[in-house]
């Protein structure tokens, strides 16, 4: 049974995550899914008699799951919960003065072993697909809607949150920019602000301008580039401007549905921003060029970006290897270059250098 002390503190603590650390709803959501387990491991122990609860935090969460699904957690994921387990107990010490027993020796130590983690390659819409997906037949204003949705996400790599709140006005495409900006209603992650760069690819931007254009001509600047629609006629409507969070949901039903009517991947929406920053790191030719596709989907380092999207299947890293290599002069001048290297380990060698 959870211990309801403990249960208070863990809603104390989001609160002051919320309003305090100012994280976004939907970090706060996952955040308490992460304190969940330090609850279910605490059970109806005090959290001030932590140090002393057998099996360890990072133990048991070597086995822990709260979907009720098989299989440990990922390495990733088990690491993300014990740092928010961190963040947790160093909050407590720092604001309740019973646990000042705790000892930040033993909070530190709330770390995993090493664990071994399955390489994982993440799945992305590719420019073929994205293709395709722009050339499928779109007839109803909500094939057209959810068509334009799947490009634009796609074109400018924006998080599905906060592209269902985007404001018409927060649309350029003459100048391509999309202004995420919360004081325009955007609902960024971590209230962030960025103008955000559209990818010129003109056959994709099509798609996106048609849409635009039949959205201005009934809706306001203050009026939802991804347009509501009337129930029963399944024409837009122009009197909506609340953004509701079924929104997002509403996305994925639509994309699920329209890319299966027409025979294609069903991708979730985060999966175009993936392909968006792997469209990008493969056209960038310097460190400047991959710095701006990494500031280009919001990420603070470049670091950030490498890590979580950086991953690509085998094929393709062949692909991407053999490409290197597929002019003829470079093979030669690389091989010149070799045995120059090899005569000079010889040199070396017969001075005993």
């Amino acid at each position: 049974m959870i211990n309801k002390g403990n249960w208070k503190l863990t809603k104390s603590y989001l609160a002051d995550r919320l309003h305090v650390d100012q994280i976004s709803q939907g970090s706060l959501k996952v955040e308490g899914t992460y304190i969940r387990y330090v609850l279910e491991w605490a059970d109806d122990i005090h959290f001030s008699k932590a140090p002393k609860i057998i099996p360890t935090f990072p133990e048991y969460m070597r086995t822990a799951r709260l979907d009720k699904k098989s299989g440990a957690l990922s390495p990733t994921h088990i690491n993300k919960i014990l740092a928010a387990a961190r963040r947790f107990f160093i909050w407590l010490y720092e604001h309740d003065r019973r646990f000042r027993s705790l000892k930040i020796a033993w909070i530190k130590k709330i770390r995993s072993k090493r664990l071994t983690a399955i390489p994982q390659t993440k799945e992305y819409v590719n420019y073929e697909e994205i293709m395709n997906i722009a050339l499928a037949p779109a007839v109803s204003p909500m094939e057209r809607r959810i068509r334009a949705a799947a490009v634009f996400m796609y074109l400018t790599g924006i998080r599905v949150g906060a592209f269902v709140t985007l404001t018409i006005k927060a649309v350029d495409l003459e100048n391509r920019f999309v202004y995420q900006y919360p004081s325009l209603g955007v609902h960024t992650k971590n209230n962030k602000s960025a103008k955000t760069v559209i990818y010129p690819i003109s056959e994709l931007l099509v798609v996106v301008k048609a849409w635009d254009r039949e959205v201005r001509k009934v809706l306001p600047e203050d009026g939802f580039w991804f347009a509501p629609l009337l129930p029963d006629t399944g024409e837009i409507n122009t009197d909506c401007r609340e953004a509701k969070d079924t929104r997002v949901s509403l996305v994925q039903k639509n994309l699920k549905k329209w890319l299966s009517k027409n025979g294609l991947p069903i991708r979730s929406p985060h999966k175009f921003r993936h392909g968006h920053i792997h469209y990008g790191q493969a056209h960038s030719r310097t460190q400047e060029d991959y710095k701006a596709v990494s500031q280009n989907v919001m990420h603070s380092t470049t670091g950030v970006t490498d890590q979580f999207y950086s991953n690509i299947n085998d094929e393709e890293k062949k692909n991407r290897i053999d490409s290197m290599f597929d002019n003829g002069v470079k093979k030669d001048r690389l091989s010149e270059e070799y045995k120059e290297f090899l005569q000079f380990l010889e040199w070396k060698k017969e001075r005993n250098l």
